[in-house]
């Protein structure tokens, strides 16, 4: 039975009946009151079977709003259509109140009690609660729990306030509207990544919270598993936490750490603040202060985070942090570090200094902000010895290669060319050689056809020649960072060329089936410097003398390309092999360039490099930094055959019989070589064959082999002029071979493909990149493997015959849960021709909910060593953490 309107109200004596009367009247006429109830109390004063919404207190029109500024005219209409005096005292906004269940009216108290999902709104305040109780004339509201029926039985259900970006959940509460003040009890409230329980709170106007009892964590649950325990707070919203004497507990037992007071920022925005650090003990440079410093917030665009490493032992380091961005325009980053480590006292047997720096810079603009120009940036510039010296991280120990580019470029709209100015540096910290191009600039022209026109009708022949044109400029000099020094620079330590490039091409289909390409390429070089080598008798040694100016050199060549495709196919009516098929893909073509070491072009010279009387022919320009005309004539025919192979299977699981699926067996199996016409001697060139596949979408699998064709003199270790087949030893003769192997393994995740299992945490982590790794608990295992192996013939003058030699590395990452959350990684490989293992690295893993550990360990090795971590992940918490390390420069453990 549906009751709407249903009214049984208590009346304590017959001066009640007119006010009664008014009352019912104004919720008629609003339509804003009616009640249900599945379970109607005895006592209910309201009650109905169904359920519905209940509005008990008189709602206000707007006019009523801002009391001491109310429009009088407007109240009075109010007054005069609802039939009863709006009272001075009345509040200045619309009290609305919700409930799912029933409530009860008292009349002459003034007090309405609503049960069974309340929901009360003031402005822009919000109470939710199992039971309410509205003291109309106190302007108060108190919220008590109730039964929560989704748990066990006693357990009661938590009520929920949120006024602007305050929210909290308690278990009770009194809130006057008024004064705007409340006492909660039993609070739990979320500040950023903070929570704070507290037995009570007293809320004051301006917001602004009292705690008693209270527990400041960044554990989520209920029963947190680690806060700070404070016998009285603060919180001044959108600023900051403040606390007395406090306490550090875990799971509940009280921990000996104490604080005499504590601060936990809570605004929105970022803040200035020290870094605090922690401390290591190594033998070799003593007791150390790690990562202590400074964090600027220096305005909304850009930050810096300055740190420092300290050792009593005399070693230290420095590092500057910096992330800028202006979004929609550029952002980036800035990293500076400087490390000086002392092992031992000068008077000391082994006793060592290092000094090394490393610098990053990454820079990226917005496509968007500057239409056609771009300026990105990637710098790692440094001392070669940094990582090893200075990280644990076994990536960068084992990187070889520093690499920074910096480049801006600019496109001109409905104009066909384009302009990149870019600084490079290429650093190998093996052979400590260092390459810097500044600059290196590239102007191109895209390509057009030169004779095509939009009035002729039809399409002809010199309508698809496509030509383009580009200029290249570099400026590069080659240092070792040992040697390198400011004050000693000078122009002459850099190479300068440039080189205009002017491609010509046209492709066209003949025949039906074949395709046939041309092309010819014209290169002019300019260059600053000309040198020549000559050996001296008297000084024993090659002497170089360098010319400075400006000189010019060109070449040419031509070709033309000749392709087709023959397809073999095979099908099949039963059985899960639908079909094969194979596709031969056999090129020929024709090229040619003329001797440029010859006359009239002489850009190279015969010298004496040695004391024998043989001669070597050295080119002019062998240092420039953008190539040089080749020497030799040559008129090539250049003979080559591809291979593809393929399957189609069907479908086990399609009933309908039509489902099928593609299998490449083989992506690539090739052969190629070449015939030069126009020299006397050695036509052939070395015969190249290449494989590559797929299995299962798994393993890559790509291999490679030379042969070649001509014999080799024992005696002298030289090549023959005459060819295997001639001398009946068969076509060729292996020289060398590779194959390469790389499996990539892995679970499925256990979360589904929704991505990371936290994705919070995730999103922090790759926000702070360089400071932690994230950790991805959703995958239970994966495993990365991958194997080289390189084989070469080579001549022993030792023996007189061919030696094989052979160098193979196999390289694997792999990582597995021993529980959900526990996880296991280890980084190996083992080399074996020296038959020992690469730099091994072990982690172990422990998601500890609002807790990590990390253990990292490189087992044995010459970096033998290890770093335990133990810390709180929020960010707010980050100097709550334990750290134990020992290093690799400490004895042996």
């Amino acid at each position: 039975m549906r009751l709407f309107g249903k009214f049984i109200l208590n009346f304590s004596s017959l001066h009640c009946f007119t006010p009664c009367i008014a009352i019912i009247f104004i919720f008629f006429i609003t339509n804003t009151a009616f009640s249900q109830s599945k379970n109607p109390r005895p006592g209910d004063a309201i009650s109905a079977k169904d359920s519905a919404n209940i509005t008990p207190v008189v709602k206000l029109s707007d006019s009523t709003k801002k009391s001491n500024t109310n429009d009088s005219s407007t109240v009075s209409r109010l007054e005069q259509k609802l039939g009863i005096k709006i009272s001075k005292d009345a509040l200045p906004s619309v009290v609305k109140a919700d409930a799912e269940d029933s409530a009860i009216m008292d009349m002459k108290t003034n007090v309405s009690r609503l049960y069974g999902k309340v929901q009360v709104n003031y402005e822009d305040m919000q109470v939710n609660h199992g039971q309410i109780l509205f003291d109309q004339g106190k302007n108060k509201v108190v919220a008590a729990p109730s039964a929560d029926p989704s748990k066990d039985t006693g357990t009661l259900k938590k009520g929920s306030f949120s006024q602007g970006k305050e929210k909290f959940t308690y278990d009770s509460m009194q809130y006057n509207f008024k004064s705007k003040r409340a006492i909660v009890r039993n609070v739990q409230t979320q500040y950023g990544e903070g929570f704070v329980h507290s037995e009570q709170i007293k809320r004051s106007p301006d917001q602004v919270i009292y705690g008693a009892h209270s527990v400041y964590t960044t554990c989520a649950l209920d029963t947190p598993h680690f806060g700070i325990v404070a016998y009285r707070i603060k919180v001044v919203p959108d600023k900051l936490i403040v606390s007395g004497p406090a306490n550090i507990n875990i799971m509940g037992v009280p921990t000996p750490l104490f604080l005499p007071f504590a601060l936990f920022p809570i605004s929105a925005k970022q803040k200035s603040g020290f870094v605090i650090p922690t401390y290591s003990v190594e033998q070799a440079r003593g007791l150390g202060l790690l990562n202590g410093g400074y964090y600027f917030y220096l305005n909304d665009h850009i930050d810096l985070l300055a740190q420092t490493n300290i050792y009593t032992k005399g070693s230290y380091a420095l590092s500057a942090v910096s992330n800028y961005a202006n979004i929609y325009r550029y952002r980036g980053g800035f990293n500076l570090s400087y490390a000086f480590n002392k092992t031992g006292e000068s008077f000391e047997p082994g006793a060592s200094t290092q000094k090394d720096f490393m610098i990053n810079w990454r820079h990226a603009t917005d496509g968007k902000a500057r239409p056609g120009e771009t300026f990105n940036a990637s710098v790692q510039v440094g001392t070669s010895s940094f990582y090893s010296n200075n990280s644990y991280d076994p990536n960068q120990i084992l990187q070889n290669q520093y690499q920074s580019n910096i480049s801006w470029s600019k496109t001109w709209q409905n104009r066909p060319f384009g302009l990149t100015i870019s600084a490079l540096h290429n650093q190998n910290t093996a052979t400590k050689q260092i390459d810097v191009t500044l600059p290196a600039l590239n102007f191109h022209v895209t390509q057009f056809n030169p004779f095509a026109s939009k009035k002729r009708v039809g399409t002809h022949w010199f309508d698809k020649i496509t030509a383009s044109y580009t200029v290249d400029m570099l400026n590069k000099g080659t240092f070792y960072d040992s040697t390198f020094n400011l004050n000693n620079l000078s122009l002459n330590n850099f190479q300068t060329g440039i080189r205009h490039t002017i491609p010509v091409s046209a492709s066209y289909t003949i025949l039906r089936y074949i395709n046939m390409s041309f092309s010819a390429n014209y290169n002019e070089y300019w260059f600053g410097e000309k040198q020549t080598k000559q050996y001296s008798y008297s000084d024993a040694k090659v002497n170089v003398e360098k010319d400075y100016g400006f000189y010019t050199a060109r070449d040419y060549n031509a070709g033309v390309n000749f392709t087709t495709r023959v397809y073999g196919m095979k099908m099949f009516k039963h059985g899960s092999l639908k079909g094969i098929r194979h596709v031969i893909t056999p090129s020929v073509g024709l090229s040619y360039h003329p001797d440029f070491s010859a006359a009239p072009y002489t850009y190279y010279y015969q010298t004496k490099l040695d004391t024998t009387a043989n001669y070597y022919l050295q080119s002019y320009y062998a240092n420039s930094p953008i190539g040089q005309p080749v020497a030799g004539k040559a008129g090539l025919v250049n003979l080559g055959v591809g291979n593809n192979l393929q399957i189609k299977v069907r479908s086990a699981k399609d009933t309908t019989g039509t489902g099928t699926k593609n299998i490449t067996l083989i992506d690539g199996l090739s052969a190629n070589t070449s015939y030069n016409m126009a020299v006397d001697s050695f036509r052939w060139s070395n015969i190249a064959l290449g494989f590559r596949t797929n299995v299962l979408d798994k393993v890559n699998i790509s291999s490679s082999a030379a042969y070649d064709p001509y014999a080799l003199d024992y005696n002298t270790g030289r090549r023959r002029q005459q060819t295997m087949q001639e001398l009946g030893y068969g076509i060729a003769r292996f020289t060398q071979a590779s194959l390469s192997l790389g499996a990539n393994f892995h679970s499925k995740p256990t979360g589904g493909k929704g991505g990371p299992t936290n994705a919070e945490e995730y999103a922090r982590v790759m926000r702070n990149a360089g400071y932690n790794e994230y950790v991805d608990f959703n995958i239970p295992w994966s495993l990365n493997v991958n194997y080289t192996l390189n084989a070469a013939k080579n001549f022993s003058y030792y023996s007189h015959a061919d030696t094989l030699v052979l160098s193979h590395n196999l390289t694997f990452q792999g990582e597995f849960q021993l529980t959900p959350r526990w996880k296991v990684s280890m980084n190996s490989g083992y080399n074996f021709t020296y038959k020992q293992l690469a730099l091994t690295s072990i982690d172990v893993f422990r998601d500890l909910h609002c807790w990590a550990m990390h253990l990292q360990t490189f087992p044995f090795g010459p970096r033998k060593s290890y770093n335990f971590t133990l810390n709180v992940k929020a960010q707010i918490l980050q100097d709550l953490k334990l750290m134990r390390r020992r290093d690799y420069r400490d004895t042996p453990l």
